[in-house]
């Protein structure tokens, strides 16, 4: 007997012990709008009273100062019965709510987002207690998220929690997630999140081993709930996020609304902050809690430091914001005095192709904005007063098909015998470091071997009762013929005797 694991985007080898209820199948739904899938986006207006015009993108969509992006947890059946109803609008507990809108700051309305952090198993198929399938492509169909909270609340093999989880999502609705969701403050998700380009992940952060974000003096993660998005790198977001409580009774009301204040108010809102706070609830099972969260949001949306300037964004818009901005070229920028027309041409070649949300915002300086036009986009509005354009953008063309995925190498099996532990990886890696090895209770004295097959030389036998761990954060192994795809966490996994 040895431990077999089962493998993400590798084909089923022959006499390999697989767990067939975890091996995800692709199938067939129905189609999604692409949007407006043009690689360049043109720009065109009338300028007047000209001096030296020139355009800069905003820091916040939209052009405002702070915003904030509210997570709820584990998809459960509240998330669309009452989270989305009263945030997009309709009938909760016969009441009708009209939802919740800001504007772009040109007069269009925007609809408050939401981000849904969900496990997305087969029970969301099954069960009314969590939301289904056409619940969860409504709600994203409104522009709110999905963010990837594993396939089951964790796992010992880190890629594979997960990757099943986006693969899963990706089956039932075609919406790939982009960011997560920490169960807890399970170790091990950060580098291997990082390794699987998630750049937003959000946690407790609590494990006591090193994952990327308690380097010394905490550097790398957002402390306080907020998003500094001046001074915030963008390539890694790792942010703590405040609980608003999950029963939604009158006492909690008062610890969000002061939450809602310590955001406006902060003394370092000079930053512009994405306030990041989730909740488990509202439940069902309370009339009240429909009611609270209502006036929790009503709260934020008529706060006397808000006067529309917060961004109620979701964890996709805000990095899919961040990410076009990071990477969209400027091809051609040109004012022809003749004829008054200042002409911009961007270029979205080299965005991520996961980013579907392209929106960007852009103040033009140097003269008064009239009849602004453009191509490669599906809308655009602009205030003539304050210089500020909005493009709208939606491509979902580009977005890669995670079945499809090059992963980093993986462990097929683990076996014992005496003071060796066996380990298989299912293609070769290259490794020095026998630091990134550790079984509790145990200690690790050598590391050998080479291609799929190494070993562990362990200063006592090994038991059965003895579990394994990988951290990618302290070894280095990797791809043998390309160290850029790192071998991924296993944390906890379970030892079995070898023949």
């Amino acid at each position: 007997m040895s431990t077999s694991l089962t493998q993400c985007n590798r084909p089923v080898t022959a006499g390999r012990q697989m767990d067939a209820s975890s091996i995800v199948t692709p199938i067939v739904i129905p189609a999604v709008n692409l949007g407006d899938t043009s690689r360049l986006v043109s720009i065109e207006m009338d300028l007047k009273k000209v001096k030296k015009p020139h355009f800069q993108f905003t820091d916040l969509a939209y052009n405002k100062s702070k915003g904030f992006m509210l997570i709820k947890d584990d998809g459960l059946a509240s998330d669309y019965n009452i989270v989305y109803k009263v945030i997009s609008g309709g009938v909760v507990n016969g009441k009708k709510y009209p939802g919740f809108t800001y504007t772009d700051g040109t007069g269009k309305n925007i609809g408050f987002k939401y981000s849904f952090a969900l496990n997305p198993n087969e029970e969301h198929g099954s069960s009314t207690n969590v939301t289904s399938w056409p619940q969860i492509m409504e709600i994203v169909s409104k522009g709110h998220s999905m963010m990837n909270h594993t396939l089951f609340h964790g796992g010992t093999d880190k890629l594979k929690a997960i990757k099943d989880a986006e693969k899963n999502l990706w089956n039932h609705t075609h919406y790939r997630m982009t960011e997560i969701a920490i169960p807890s403050n399970d170790e091990g998700f950060v580098e291997t999140g990082l390794q699987l380009g998630y750049h937003l992940i959000t946690s407790e952060f609590g494990e006591p081993i090193p994952d990327g974000n308690n380097d010394p003096g905490n550097e790398n993660v957002s402390w306080g709930s907020v998003i500094p998005v001046k001074t915030q790198n963008f390539n890694k977001v790792l942010i703590s996020r405040s609980n608003l409580g999950d029963q939604w009774n009158p006492k909690e009301l008062i610890d969000a609304k002061k939450y809602v204040d310590y955001v406006f108010d902060h003394p370092q809102k000079d930053k512009k902050l994405i306030g990041a706070a989730f909740s488990h609830g509202p439940f069902g099972d309370k009339n009240e809690g429909a009611e609270i969260f209502y006036d929790f949001i009503n709260y934020i949306k008529n706060h006397p430091a808000n006067r529309d300037s917060a961004w109620m964004t979701s964890s996709k818009e805000l990095m899919d914001y961040m990410k076009t901005k990071a990477k969209v070229k400027v091809v051609k920028e040109h004012y022809d005095p003749a004829t008054g027309k200042y002409h911009i041409t961007l270029d979205m070649n080299a965005v991520d192709p996961n980013v579907i949300y392209r929106n960007m915002s852009l103040m033009v300086d140097g003269g008064e904005i009239s009849n602004v036009k453009a191509t490669g986009t599906n809308d655009v509005t602009f205030n003539a007063k304050t210089g500020l354009i909005n493009i709208y953008k939606t491509d979902r063309s580009k977005v890669r098909d995670p079945f499809k995925d090059k992963l980093p190498p993986q462990i097929s099996k683990i076996s014992y015998k005496g003071n060796t532990i066996t380990i298989l990886y299912d293609i070769p890696v290259k490794q020095s470091k026998s630091a990134g090895y550790e079984i509790p209770g145990n200690k690790v004295l050598a590391l050998k071997g080479s291609g799929k097959v190494w070993q562990l030389l362990m200063q006592n036998p090994v038991t059965d009762k003895q579990t394994f761990f990988y951290r990618m954060q302290r070894g280095d192994a990797s791809q043998a013929d390309d160290p850029s795809f790192r071998v991924c966490t296993y944390a906890g996994s379970p030892l079995v005797k070898g023949n």
